[in-house]
């Protein structure tokens, strides 16, 4: 992989980070934090949703981009992952498995030498919380519950699950710190041709209400990284995980490179 320093310019030495949700696809994030860490880019701060909270905080925690992606194509990481028989959920979640020590080996965000935001909605109040104190394995599994696949979580008071309901790429605590916003989105927006079956605009008005806020952080973010080619990989998949990778840090390459 050729690192940009060979080219004519300076990158950028300071951004801050926001990363969407995204389940499997989440190795696309890998990918651009690589990219990231080859070019020592340092990060102000992350905020970030489901997966992306996972990979943000485990990033933080001193855990690279490639010792993630081997965690994450572990067998021992699918097996934290069972059939609840629809009691609450479709799935559930071993959370004291020892691979999740590995992934995430701090217990709370204040541990943290850099500031991180892990986003879920409260479903009591409908309010998107950022939290940027408390458990960072709870939390993590909380901005994960993608329901009803995965149960809600209670956590001091709340019932938590995934933050991408209500802002799928969660800027909004990244502006105070004065550099650019990297935001990173695994559910690109892209036109369509308009015609469609009954099915298909149904899915795509859907799609539409829920990743809207997509198209701002598309105008907003000062480099915005995403690609067409991530609909070609389901998010519920996990034989996917190097390609995934390699595209994250070809566009993390093309899109900081506009920048020079």
């Amino acid at each position: 992989m050729e690192d940009l320093r060979f080219f004519t310019g300076t990158l950028m030495s300071e951004i801050t980070l926001a990363l969407s949700g995204g389940a499997a696809r989440g190795a696309y994030h890998l990918g651009v934090l690589q990219f990231i860490e080859e070019n020592d880019i340092h990060v102000k701060a992350i905020s970030a949703t489901s997966i992306g909270a996972i990979i943000g905080a485990s990033w933080l925690c001193g855990v690279s981009a490639k010792e993630q992606l081997e965690i994450f194509k572990s067998k021992e990481f699918k097996k934290i992952f069972s059939f609840n028989f629809f009691r609450g959920s479709l799935y559930k979640i071993d959370s004291n498995a020892k691979i999740l020590d590995r992934l995430v080996p701090k217990n709370n965000i204040q541990d943290l030498e850099t500031p991180l935001y892990i986003t879920a909605v409260d479903l009591q109040s409908g309010e998107n919380i950022f939290f940027d104190s408390g458990n960072i394995k709870t939390l993590c599994i909380a901005s994960s519950a993608l329901i009803p696949i995965f149960a809600p979580v209670h956590y001091n008071g709340y019932d938590l699950a995934d933050g991408g309901f209500i802002d799928h790429i969660p800027m909004q605590p990244l502006h105070s710190y004065g550099c650019d916003i990297v935001a990173v989105n695994l559910h690109p927006m892209y036109k369509t041709d308009g015609k469609g079956s009954f099915y298909k605009n149904l899915k795509r008005a859907l799609y539409l209400s829920m990743y809207s806020d997509s198209l701002s952080a598309k105008v907003n973010a000062d480099i915005y990284i995403t690609s067409k080619k991530l609909f070609d990989y389901s998010i519920f998949s996990f034989s996917n995980f190097d390609a995934l990778f390699d595209l994250g840090y070809q566009d993390a390459r093309e899109k900081f490179s506009l920048k020079l």
